[in-house]
């Protein structure tokens, strides 16, 4: 994830932020994160992401005493989940904007040495009513503020994987080939028992055709939130359903979804120079072809 998301920005040259759940914080991912720079030797792509709950932070080493010895690289410890205890005083009350609602929330925002990387990381504690977590985020110049409302914006992955899911049905694929290992009560497949090289070449084209069908969901799903962005105005005014409320003036995939399938089936003749026109009457004159030979 860390590596795809690097080579994307070193193609863009824009510096950005990717918003990642615990999974990814790692030592690895923000190393490699920290390896895009700009011509200037300025970091392209910073990280914010929530912590574990064991997560420890060091403070800054104390100065050197000119005593023999190797100088100490860390401070003091600090426990992070302890300090929504021992530090409660120091938090600071903020209202913030998220999900189109304002939210109470309290903070506590500490620039620490974690040893995974040898290197400082903002730490934010935020306490939300009674929840407690910590966020990180590897760039020292971004307010607390805007740590915890970039934070929000990782829940809609959640809502994408939703209509990647049941409105464009990129996980319903049917790809699948007999040379594959039974899994049996395994958790993982043991491609080694696919030793000759036609099994392996079976596997290699059905994953392939999975992925394949999976990124052309994704990229439908893209064109659908650039039509809506576009053209939302056009859309609410061909749009035949019914909604009982009206959130937004961009309307879903769902609702741009149903207008474009509507046009393109009552203008259908009008597509005939596209692909997709002759892929379908292809497949509509074979099976008119073999319905002919079966009344035969």
């Amino acid at each position: 994830m860390a590596a795809m998301a690097a080579e994307l920005v070193s193609v863009v040259g824009k510096r950005c932020i990717i918003v990642l759940d615990a999974y990814f914080a790692v030592g690895p991912v923000f190393l490699i994160l920290r390896q895009i720079l700009d011509d200037s030797g300025n970091h392209l792509l910073h990280i914010v992401t929530r912590a574990k709950s064991n997560v420890v932070g060091y403070q800054d080493p104390p100065p050197k005493t000119g005593r023999p010895g190797r100088p100490r690289e860390y401070g003091a410890k600090l426990k992070l989940m302890d300090l929504f205890e021992t530090m409660a005083e120091s938090f600071e009350q903020t209202t913030i904007e998220i999900y189109g609602q304002c939210e109470e929330v309290s903070f506590l925002c500490l620039d620490l040495i974690w040893k995974p990387i040898k290197e400082k990381i903002r730490f934010v504690l935020v306490r939300d009513g009674s929840e407690c977590f910590i966020l990180m985020c590897s760039d020292l110049t971004l307010s607390a503020q805007d740590i915890i409302r970039a934070y929000s914006y990782r829940f809609k992955i959640e809502v994408s994987f939703k209509v990647l899911k049941h409105l464009m049905g990129v996980f319903f694929y049917r790809f699948w080939t007999s040379a594959w290992p039974r899994i049996g009560k395994q958790n993982v497949s043991d491609l080694s028992a696919a030793g000759d090289p036609r099994s392996r070449r079976l596997i290699r084209q059905t994953t392939n055709a999975i992925e394949a069908f999976v990124n052309f969901g994704c990229i439908a799903t893209g064109i659908l939130q650039i039509v809506s962005l576009n053209f939302h105005e056009t859309i609410w005014k061909k749009y035949l359903g019914w909604l009982r409320t009206v959130t937004s003036t961009i309307p879903s995939e769902e609702v741009a979804k149903s207008v474009i399938q509507e046009e393109y089936y009552h203008n259908f003749r009008f597509f005939s120079n596209s692909a997709i026109y002759r892929i379908i009457m292809s497949k509509s004159r074979k099976r008119a072809v073999d319905a002919m030979l079966l009344a035969a």
